[in-house]
């Protein structure tokens, strides 16, 4: 799947390392079942690239710098790699000065949000991310509303526990990601109660009716307090789109570009990591030892799901529905490249 992708990515005009960090990344998100943010978006990335909405190769300019902040422009280059610029700034700015922010503005889509504060844990940091889609790609209705008026802004922080995976909560703050819902209308499938209203203001667990015409919405997480999911977004909105100049989210500036807010937190600046890592532990083995459910195995913190779908992905391989794998071979041909992709 990643010599396919990148393959793509090549023939349509990327260069070879930047190709690479991009399939990387998108089978990284298969592998650990997020498939919303995973390959299914290779032939979206070579109509962007086509179509100048991402700009291969382009510079990551700094706008304004302290020795603790960054304020980037990613000139429309991909998320991914600009994602990966911005956090790594963001460490060594932490790693001097304690803690760090850094903000980015025309930044391409970067994928699985996760990706990106697991940097800073896997050099004994904790990582923060929120991420908008830049005043566009407005797709969940504001509280007591209907329609679409907001980005599912996510939000991650990865925070180092014992052993090499950190605690890894990863997030959107309505209740699905986009993506999922055009994973369940390309399988076909229904979606649960609850996820999306149609253009009425009825719910309705048809993924199509999102996106019409007329186009339904997301809906807020939380149920009957989505508030609490409406406030955060709307929170996200104003850190990564108003802080980083992205914008915040209005329904009428085009998708495909994120504004991000990446932060690091050095935890050495303020007491021993081991000693660190060792309390988190116990809290978590803490919240594991509650009593269970009936028909629970076992109770999983945040990036634990993801771990174990990993391993299982690793042995049995990435189930890739037929819609989606059609669309990547078409369009695999119409850039002349053979890709060895099987059907199970």
């Amino acid at each position: 799947m990643r010599d396919a992708a990148q393959s793509i990515f090549e023939a349509a005009g990327v260069p070879v390392e930047e190709a690479e960090i991009v399939a990387r990344s998108l089978v990284a998100s298969n592998l650990v079942g997020f498939d919303s943010h995973g390959v299914i978006r290779v032939p979206l990335y070579v109509n962007w690239v086509w179509t100048g909405r991402f700009k291969p190769g382009a510079e990551t300019e700094v706008l304004r710098e302290t020795a603790t902040t960054a304020q980037l422009d990613g000139h429309y280059g991909f998320g991914q790699v600009v994602a990966r610029r911005a956090m790594a700034m963001a460490i060594e700015k932490a790693r001097r000065g304690g803690t760090s922010w850094v903000s980015v503005r025309n930044c391409g889509h970067v994928g699985r949000l996760g990706e990106y504060p697991a940097l800073a844990a896997e050099q004994g940091m904790i990582g923060m991310a929120m991420c908008n889609n830049h005043g566009g790609s407005v797709f969940m209705s504001v509280w007591g509303g209907v329609g679409r008026m907001l980005s599912p802004n996510p939000i991650s922080f990865a925070i180092p526990r014992e052993g090499d995976r950190p605690f890894l909560l990863d997030m959107t703050t309505s209740v699905v990601a986009e993506g999922k819902l055009k994973v369940a209308r390309n399988k076909k499938e229904r979606v649960p109660q609850g996820w999306i209203m149609d253009a009425e203001g009825c719910p309705t667990t048809e993924a199509e009716a999102l996106y019409g015409p007329p186009p339904g919405a997301i809906l807020p997480l939380g149920g009957v307090v989505g508030y609490k999911g409406f406030g955060l977004s709307a929170a996200i909105d104003m850190m990564a789109g108003a802080l980083s100049g992205a914008g915040c989210s209005e329904g009428a500036k085009s998708g495909g570009l994120n504004g991000l807010l990446l932060g690091a937190i050095d935890i050495a600046a303020f007491r021993s990591v081991d000693e660190f890592r060792g309390e988190v532990e116990r809290f978590i083995q803490y919240m594991k030892s509650s009593p269970r459910l009936p028909g629970v195995e076992e109770i999983l913190v945040a990036g634990e799901p993801e771990y174990i779908e990993q391993e299982k992905r690793l042995r049995q391989g990435i189930p890739l529905d037929d819609t989606t794998l059609d669309q990547i071979i078409e369009c695999a041909q119409g850039l002349g490249v053979q890709v060895n992709l099987g059907r199970v």
